[in-house]
């Protein structure tokens, strides 16, 4: 859990992460900032892209096509529900496994 932008940021970088869900409206670095810096140093460091999904309260086409072109794989709106939770992680969680395998 990250209190803000550049907090993720900065765990992101030190940790390894199958899965971020990733708040849009953070203090100090916004949610897209800290999504376009994840995948700027997954890039630089020659990562495979962590499946990083957007939390928002605002799911309007433009919300959502800022979200998707910041590098965000998909979107939940708020507030989640649970069934939506555990669906969308089972569902990047298979793909991990597939990868690994």
């Amino acid at each position: 859990m990250a209190e803000n932008g550049a907090v993720a940021l900065q765990k992101f970088q030190r940790g390894a992460y199958d899965l971020v869900f990733m708040d849009i409206q953070m203090p100090v670095m916004d949610g897209l900032q800290a999504t376009t810096a994840i995948r700027q140093w997954e890039r630089e460091q020659r990562r495979t892209p962590t499946p990083i999904v957007a939390l928002t309260a605002n799911a309007f086409k433009e919300e959502v096509d800022k979200i998707l072109a910041a590098g965000c794989t998909a979107h939940v709106t708020k507030p989640i529900k649970k069934k939506t939770l555990l669906t969308t992680t089972t569902h990047y969680a298979i793909r991990s496994a597939g990868k690994a395998a």
